[in-house]
């Protein structure tokens, strides 16, 4: 009984303790002005590059335009802000603050664990607002002549809510690679290079149509982005969940990686 109790106590002071880390890490994100209005500008970024793309959009591409895609484009610009989200969270404190962040809450996975939380938390609520807005700002943008799926339709809301998620794995992929390096221009250069370097390889290096599809279905953005397929193979040749799976691999990875380094290597 004793024991059972103890572990009881042992778990409330836990929770307890992730709560007042959680709080600290939410109090410090608000007082930088630079993170909140990175937060605000995730939905306006998403919004805004969406309404150009479908304003381009000609009624005589029907054949080859996928209008969901389209409503959603603006994933392109706003998982660059969700992964500057994230790495911030986490970059802000290094050298020299997260000595002060362990002196208060010395158990690392409790710390891990706030900076994913905020992180979660923070880009879901961006998100959740720059997703319809898009949705909304592009299918208004689009030319009348392009057929559009009902706001009813399983794969529109597959695909919306497939973006959500994206957006939310990306920024826990920056969160996990600057926990590993430590540094923001680093962290940031090298989610960018994840993100953007193997569709950039395939648009300089001609490729046979097999490698092509390789390289696809193991880049994060390509593969992640093929849950806004609602025609066509979309961005990789995978099914929408799969390469989410895909992004999410790449994620749990880096975070994985994270943690092993605020664990083993921070003082």
């Amino acid at each position: 009984m004793s024991g059972r109790t103890s572990r009881r106590a042992r778990g409330r002071t836990g929770v307890l303790a992730l709560r007042r880390a959680v709080h600290g890490e939410w109090t410090k994100l608000c007082t930088l002005p630079g993170q909140v209005w990175t937060l605000v500008g995730l939905p306006v970024a998403m919004a805004g590059l969406t309404a150009l793309v479908a304003a381009a959009a000609e009624p005589g591409q029907q054949g080859t335009l996928a209008p969901t895609a389209v409503t959603l484009s603006g994933v392109y610009l706003a998982q660059t802000v969700a992964a500057l989200l994230g790495i911030g969270v986490v970059s802000g404190e290094y050298p020299r603050v997260i000595r002060l962040t362990l002196a208060a809450s010395p158990r690392r996975d409790t710390v891990f664990l706030a900076k994913t939380a905020l992180v979660v938390v923070t880009v879901l609520v961006a998100a959740a607002v720059a997703v319809p807005a898009s949705l909304l700002v592009g299918r208004t943008a689009l030319p009348g002549g392009v057929a559009q799926l009902p706001y009813s339709s399983h794969m529109l809301w597959r695909a919306s809510t497939g973006t959500l998620v994206y957006l939310v794995l990306v920024a826990l992929l920056g969160a996990g690679v600057a926990l590993l390096l430590r540094h923001a221009a680093s962290a940031a250069g090298t989610v960018m290079a994840l993100l953007y370097g193997p569709y950039l390889v395939t648009l300089i290096v001609r490729m046979p149509v097999h490698a092509l599809h390789r390289v696809q279905k193991i880049s994060p953005m390509s593969a992640g982005l093929a849950v806004q397929t609602t025609t066509g193979s979309g961005t990789a040749p995978l099914a929408p969940w799969t390469g989410i799976a895909v992004l999410g691999a790449y994620a749990a990875g880096a975070l994985l990686l994270g943690w092993a380094a605020l664990r083993w290597r921070d003082a």
